[in-house]
């Protein structure tokens, strides 16, 4: 099993958290039979856990991506079209990450775990999940009245509910953040990746 993470969050190496799931499955096979059957089960469990944040990072990685284009092309704007321009490319790149969310969301939602501690963990996870977009969609509303704008006045006031806005999604996003890596490090120190 193996979590990644961006830069802001520290995630185990997947060589180093395999190299620990073997050493556990090998030590609980040595013991008993029974409990490796029953220690196998959490440990596909585990990783299915980790194949969704795994995604996550992925999803996340492309739309740091897109951001970083889309923060280029609006500083370049100058003119009202390309302002809306950078604007729509902004709403395409948040509609993006949110419907990629919302699946991934939805997938980890389905997986049937008989482990009820993991259980727990994909719960929460899925909630901040749902946080992320929640944050992010308040963001794109009002990104999307900036691409609307159709006179200075309209974009002078768009741009000021975006910066409003943005700040009120940061600091969610933040606190997210910090819910997904305490989160993580649960996960990984019952599916024993510490």
């Amino acid at each position: 099993m193996s979590f990644r993470q961006s830069s802001r969050w520290r995630r185990r190496s997947p060589r180093v958290i395999l190299a620990c799931i073997l050493g556990a499955v090998s030590a609980i096979a040595i013991t008993s039979p029974q409990a490796a059957a029953q220690s196998d089960l959490v440990i596909e469990e585990c990783n299915q856990f980790a194949d969704g944040v795994n995604r996550n990072q992925e999803i996340m990685n492309v739309f740091e991506v897109e951001i970083a284009t889309f923060a280029e092309n609006a500083a370049a704007a100058e003119t009202l079209e390309e302002i809306s321009a950078a604007a729509s490319q902004y709403v395409g790149a948040v509609d993006g990450v949110t419907d990629n969310l919302d699946s991934l969301a939805s997938d980890l939602d389905s997986l049937a775990f008989t482990d009820m501690e993991l259980t727990g963990y994909r719960d929460e996870y899925v909630g901040v999940l749902t946080g992320f977009n929640t944050a992010l969609a308040v963001v794109s509303d009002a990104m999307t009245a900036v691409a609307a704008a159709e006179t200075e006045e309209q974009l002078s006031a768009s741009l000021e509910a975006v910066a409003d806005e943005t700040a009120t999604a940061i600091e969610q996003i933040e606190t997210l953040a910090t819910d997904e890596s305490e989160l993580i490090d649960g996960v990984n120190a019952y599916c024993g990746a510490e």
